[in-house]
């Protein structure tokens, strides 16, 4: 009895012994089963298992051809990534699949109106603190800061400073917890964001006897730039008054500007771009976007640059290449881009003819959703963190993911 119990205890530990794993699978049977899971799944939980998994799931032409089978017969990205980022690939997929979940599922995104503040056009916006707060700035020369709700049974609440300006409020931008605005009065003001609202900081006073236009800020070197109709940009430490730095970089009143680290961008009426080197303290180049149009709107990230023009177009500049005008897309605005977001997952045009266009960060971009705006043409955007905000007349209307989707 004892010797067939012992004979059944070693059948047992030998199938048990052969029972396969996850890991016994052939490469293109476990790549199989992948193919049905998401990408968020397989980099931030599978790939974190073991070695043997990550090894794997680090393939370059993995994830080039997922997001090959999701947008087939285009090109991604645009421009070739940083030799560098080995991650490039893998990280784009999962904001791919994500962006494309968000934006094609209609019960995935929740739209807030914020009305009641303003009565003059809002051409000032933006958002801190990863979405959870809107700041406005309105031709009523008004300031208001919104708090958004944190679900859909809770309530905006809002404070705000009715003359935050002598004139209409043409831009915002923040550092940390300090928010910079510019307006027709020719002047920055500071202001703290505070749990009880927005306290005035400080004055930076252009002197020039024009409207600022525009303005943007590097967090990274805690630094502000400020646009002006008298075609000059002011470069500010925020600690001083007086700019670190001028330069009149067009012949025209600039209307747009974007900034890091290295370079200031700046678009004006004189139909040009020009680049400004920070380091070298002189213009890189000027670029001519059209002979028919003005550049409307800027977004620069390190390997990309969009602009929007006049006419509708979007024009891409390579910062690897002199930031040449290497591509231009026609015809998805029926009016000018007077506003653009890129992330690695989606595009996001604003214009004039009242939509928001979602598109596909690819060559040629392809259309995932359009957005109307029921209030009149869009003034101003902004978007963080999957928070877009738009801003026609008076009303602020916000996309963001419902709560089952954050």
């Amino acid at each position: 009895m004892c010797d067939e119990e012992s004979n059944i205890k070693e059948v047992t530990d030998a199938e048990e012994n052969n029972t396969l794993s996850l890991l016994d699978l052939p490469v293109e049977i476990l790549l199989h089963i992948c193919s049905y899971l998401d990408a968020s799944t397989l980099v931030h939980n599978l790939g974190l298992v073991c070695k043997y998994l990550n090894q794997i799931l680090n393939d370059d032409s993995l994830w080039r051809a997922r997001i090959s089978q999701i947008w087939p017969n285009v090109g991604f990205p645009v421009l070739p990534p940083d030799k560098e980022d080995e991650l490039f690939y893998k990280l784009s997929c999962v904001s791919i699949e994500r962006q494309m979940a968000l934006w094609k599922k209609p019960d995935a995104l929740e739209k807030l109106t914020l009305i009641g503040k303003h009565y003059g056009t809002i051409d000032g916006l933006l958002l801190m603190h990863n979405g959870t707060i809107c700041i406005s700035g309105g031709r009523d020369r008004s300031l208001v800061c919104w708090n958004l709700p944190a679900d859909e049974n809770e309530q905006c609440t809002s404070t705000g400073v009715e003359t935050a300006h002598t004139g209409w409020i043409w831009g915002l931008t923040s550092i940390e917890n300090t928010i910079y605005s510019c307006g027709w009065d020719g002047t920055v003001n500071a202001w703290a964001l505070c749990p009880s609202g927005l306290s005035r900081l400080k004055t930076y006073d252009m002197a020039v006897p024009r409207a600022v236009l525009c303005i943007s800020s590097c967090p990274e070197t805690s630094t502000f730039a400020a646009g002006s109709a008298s075609n000059t940009v002011f470069v500010f430490d925020p600690r001083s008054c007086e700019p670190v730095a001028k330069f009149r970089p067009h012949h025209n009143a600039i209307l747009k500007l974007a900034m890091n680290a290295k370079f200031i961008l700046t678009a004006s009426e004189d139909k040009t771009v020009s680049v400004w080197d920070q380091r070298a303290r002189r213009t890189l180049t000027s670029i001519t976007m059209s002979n028919r149009s003005f550049p409307m709107s800027i977004s620069m990230h390190r390997e990309i640059v969009h602009v929007g023009d006049s006419s509708g177009n979007l024009h891409i500049l390579d910062p690897k290449n002199d930031f040449t005008n290497v591509k231009c897309y026609m015809g998805e605005h029926l009016k000018g881009i007077n506003g653009v977001h890129y992330t690695p997952g989606c595009l996001i045009t604003v214009s004039l003819d009242r939509t928001v266009k979602i598109s596909s960060p690819t060559d040629p971009p392809l259309n995932l959703n359009t957005l109307n705006c029921h209030y009149g043409e869009i003034a101003s955007s902004a978007y963080m963190n999957e928070v877009l905000a738009v801003a026609a007349a008076d009303v602020i209307e916000i996309w963001r993911p419902k709560m089952q989707f954050r």
